[in-house]
């Protein structure tokens, strides 16, 4: 259950960074530190789950990765329907991450 929240923390702190790799480089150290000072938590699997939300985390917002902003520019999408698919989207891929992370990833890693 805590690896659950710290990926889910990890996940939901993307909004808050408009370059992934300022978010990589701020965040994913100290979450595995926090994860190695648990040792109920397999590492492999937390890391491999880090690596994926560092990825899926980056629709959550218009400002996340490169072409979010020409997207976002562009008056495709309206300021809302941007935040709102992004909303949607990101905890679709965040339920899919939980659930692969605990149960496939596993399973590949034996």
């Amino acid at each position: 259950m805590v690896m659950v929240a710290l990926i889910v923390a990890f996940y939901l702190l993307r909004y808050f960074f408009a370059s992934a790799t300022a978010y990589t480089s701020a965040l994913a150290p100290m979450m595995i530190a926090a994860a190695l000072a648990m040792p109920e938590i397999p590492l492999p699997v937390f890391c491999l789950m880090v690596g994926a939300a560092i990825g899926l985390g980056s629709i959550l917002t218009p400002y996340a990765t490169g072409p979010s902003p020409i997207y976002y520019g562009s008056g495709y999408l309206p300021t809302v329907d941007y935040w709102r698919l992004g909303a949607i989207f990101g905890l679709i891929f965040l339920v899919l991450l939980i659930v692969t992370g605990l149960l496939w990833m596993p399973v590949v890693l034996l």
